[in-house]
């Protein structure tokens, strides 16, 4: 797909729609992490929720500039932005699989197990990413810990889980992203598959803050176990 450039008072600005799309998301996942921190208790559950916005934020506020200089003479710059975008958003994958993993309230050994798969298969997908700039790889971790993440706030939803279904639908609607960004779905080259994708996720993480602001005023019911601590940090 041809790349679209404006020229702003001199400046060259690759992908305009697509970086204007990523300040949003940059701004939105900003404002959710602060809201986090500052109207829901401190636990291990929110604060693993928190670092997902605060990297989600990281990973959109570099695209924003990444995208801004595709198709400019900085091709350096932009490879290396695009790197940094998509490492940021497999660390905020890794975050969200943490708080899920704890919600679950599983056995201490099969959550420490789970903790240190997900911490391996995070250093895998950003080692892969960084030396071979695959950025396809991301999509593998992004789909499996999307479809991690709807199972368990599936099953919570349907034990009646205050908070989770609003996740689950945040999560179910992610997967969109996923198949425009394969499919390359787009509606103009002036609103293509990242743009649309961007949309969607703008929707996904007021879902996801929604389904955790309402978890927080209910932090001792775990997903698969009776009165489960889940402000105890699983470490």
């Amino acid at each position: 797909m041809e790349i679209e450039i404006i020229t702003v008072a001199g400046l060259t600005i690759g992908e305009p729609v697509t970086s204007f799309t990523d300040i949003v998301l940059a701004v939105i996942s900003f404002t959710l992490f602060a809201r986090i921190k500052n109207r829901l208790n401190e636990s291990f559950f929110n604060n693993s929720w928190r670092m997902f916005f605060l990297f989600m934020g990281f990973s959109t506020g570099t695209g924003a500039l990444a995208h801004a200089l595709n198709g400019t003479d900085a091709v350096q710059w932009y490879d290396t932005l695009f790197t940094c975008m998509t490492l940021f958003s497999s660390i905020s994958v890794f975050y969200a699989l943490k708080a899920t993993i704890n919600f679950t309230n599983l056995p201490l050994l099969a959550s420490k197990v789970l903790t240190t798969l997900n911490f391996t298969l995070l250093m895998v997908f950003m080692a892969y990413t960084y030396f071979s700039s695959n950025f396809e790889i991301f999509k593998i971790h992004a789909a499996a810990g999307l479809f991690l993440i709807f199972l368990t706030h599936f099953i919570a939803w349907r034990r009646s889980h205050s908070g989770s279904g609003w996740i689950m639908s945040g999560m179910g609607i992610s997967f969109f992203t996923v198949l425009i960004h394969t499919k390359q779905f787009s509606l103009s080259p002036w609103f293509n598959y990242k743009d649309i994708s961007h949309v969607i996720m703008m929707v996904s993480l007021i879902m996801i803050y929604n389904g955790v602001y309402m978890m927080g005023q209910n932090l001792k019911q775990g997903a698969f176990g009776k009165s489960a601590d889940i402000n105890a940090a699983a470490e």
